[in-house]
């Protein structure tokens, strides 16, 4: 593989890495305030906004979480159709398949960011804490920039090789 490609998967995949355990560390925070929640609740002093909270963290955390995905190939595939295929086949329709996810991702965060700014034009406000919506999209809006150069890096990576990860690492 290219050198200049085995740097840049190094730099990614530490970066996502890095991402993905903030997202642990944010859904772990929302885990824990929402067992706090429960138990104050069930005391009769419930917590107002609670689900807001958990809802705002667990947008930004499943973002966190999907460079470092993208990065491990950790994508469901269905090989069902293409079992029969030979590796050459494979390999286009991976190539393929990578390409189509990352514009798809692209258009997913693009939305995302483009939303974030009409939550802030628009004044948007969570209904029980009166948080703004908008700093929840600009928080899931930056790994989702960091998914987008991802899946870019991914399809660069996999049109360079002669055959999929998964064949190279079965054939041995």
């Amino acid at each position: 593989m290219n050198t200049t490609l085995v740097a840049w998967r190094g730099r990614l995949d530490r970066t996502t890495r890095i991402v993905a355990l903030f997202g642990g560390l944010v859904l772990t925070t929302a885990m824990l305030f929402t067992v706090l929640a429960v138990c104050m609740s069930a005391l009769g002093h419930p917590i107002l906004g609670d689900t807001e909270i958990v809802e705002f963290a667990a947008g930004v955390a499943v973002m966190c979480f999907m460079p470092y995905c993208q990065m491990q190939y950790g994508h469901v595939t269905i090989t069902t159709f293409t079992a029969w295929a030979p590796t050459s086949m494979k390999w286009g329709l991976d190539v393929l398949a990578s390409l189509a996810f990352a514009l798809v991702i692209g258009v997913l965060a693009w939305q995302l960011i483009v939303g974030g700014f009409d939550a802030y034009d628009r004044g948007r406000i969570s209904m029980f804490l009166r948080l703004p919506r908008w700093w929840g999209f600009a928080l899931a809006s930056l790994p989702a920039v960091l998914w987008v150069v991802t899946a870019a890096f991914v399809v660069i990576e996999r049109a360079g090789r002669a055959t999929p990860p998964e064949v190279e690492d079965a054939s041995g």
